[in-house]
């Protein structure tokens, strides 16, 4: 189903950002290149199932994000704290949940692009309904180098091979598609990050943007 350019295009970048980093910056700012989407929406986790405690704080992690995307130019940015509000609840978070109630705010025509990196990939198999996030958003990853498709389980790359879908065809549909940035070439583990900044590592403290790094260090997160 096609739509016309007066419908939204939103490109939705989730991740747990702690802290924010070069990989974050480069997957947002590639696909907005393509995609041209009228918003970027950043939506921080609040508390991962698949992944244990964070280090930053919700409060942290949002300020974090502020800093990184305040000189932004390529499209309005907004920090959407809807996971981190259920966690405030006691509610358990995920992707499927989420897109919804972005669909939902934005009505059945708008383009709505969920970007992931290359792990999140890898392991889309093991995400809550992961097959019914079709019918709610386009998916696009950015792969690391020398990432393939092939590390992907069967079932996913055979569902992500059949949806491929052009630039132009994401801007220009709802949902459905699929679309891989083959050349992202910023390779960053968060682990690998913290770690880093923790032992003032210049390599790893180069990874982040400079505000970010001076409101790690004032705060003393990692």
């Amino acid at each position: 189903m096609g739509i016309n350019q007066s419908e939204p295009r939103l490109l939705v970048l989730g991740g747990s950002f702690d802290p924010v980093h070069a990989g974050h910056l480069a997957l947002a700012h590639s696909l907005c290149l393509q995609l041209r989407p009228q918003q970027l929406r950043i939506i921080p986790a609040g508390q991962p199932w698949q992944k244990s405690a964070l280090t930053a704080t919700s409060e942290q992690r949002v300020s974090m994000l502020k800093l990184a995307f305040e000189t932004w130019t390529l499209c309005p940015v907004i920090i959407d704290e809807q996971e981190i509000q259920r966690a405030k609840q006691q509610q358990v978070s995920y992707t499927i949940d989420t897109l919804r109630a972005l669909r939902q705010e934005s009505g059945s025509q708008a383009s709505i692009s969920f970007a992931m990196g290359a792990d999140q990939l890898q392991n889309l198999h093991t995400w809550r309904q992961w097959r019914e996030l079709f019918g709610l958003a386009h998916l696009c990853a950015a792969a690391r180098p020398g990432f393939s498709l092939e590390i992907a389980a069967p079932e996913v790359a055979q569902e992500w091979r059949c949806r491929a879908s052009s630039a132009l065809t994401i801007q220009n549909t709802p949902c459905g598609g699929s679309f891989l940035e083959p050349d992202l070439a910023v390779d960053v583990s968060a682990t690998q990050l913290r770690a880093g900044l923790h032992q003032h590592n210049p390599t790893m403290r180069s990874l982040v943007p400079h505000k970010v790094l001076d409101y790690i260090q004032q705060h003393s997160i990692y």
